[in-house]
């Protein structure tokens, strides 16, 4: 049987008694879009990496 999951209020973080001001809502979506940017280069290096590896391996 699987448990029901609670819904949760969004519109406080972290036990605030207000909600998140415009000022703290963009910088956490420029925080999160850096991080999506960043780990968009980490797969393309690791992409470039494997396929340089590949294509000095002997036949």
């Amino acid at each position: 049987m699987k448990n029901k999951s609670k819904e949760l209020d969004v519109d406080f973080i972290g036990g605030q008694q207000q909600p998140i001001t415009k000022e703290e809502e963009l910088a956490i979506s420029d925080f999160i879009r850096k991080q999506k940017a960043k780990r968009k280069l980490q797969v393309i290096r690791r992409t470039k990496i494997k396929a340089s590896q590949k294509s000095h391996q002997p036949a």
